[in-house]
């Protein structure tokens, strides 16, 4: 016997849900969206996306796993004015 309704389990995830679940802003998954890093599902004459849950979990193991080193920029520590030692010149006119 099947069971539906509140136990079945959630095969989509909505923008605002993926987004809550990496940390960002909805505008960022849209933008990965839009690069091709997240497919998604959207319904003829929806304005609403949808995302699979196991293309979301594929996506975070693919981001967990990068070997990419974070290089930080260095500190720009601000330079003081250089002051002249020679002493300061009296102009007349």
């Amino acid at each position: 016997m099947e069971q539906t309704g509140c136990n079945e389990q959630k095969q989509y995830l909505t923008q605002a849900e993926v987004a809550s679940r990496f940390r960002v802003t909805q505008s960022t998954v849209k933008n990965w969206r839009q690069k091709g890093l997240l497919k998604y599902f959207q319904a003829p004459g929806s304005t609403r996306v949808l995302y699979p849950i196991d293309i979301v979990a594929e996506f975070e193991n693919q981001s967990l796993h990068q070997e990419k080193e974070v290089v930080r920029p260095q500190e720009n520590k601000r330079k003081r004015p250089e002051t002249s030692t020679r002493p300061e010149q009296v102009w007349r006119v």
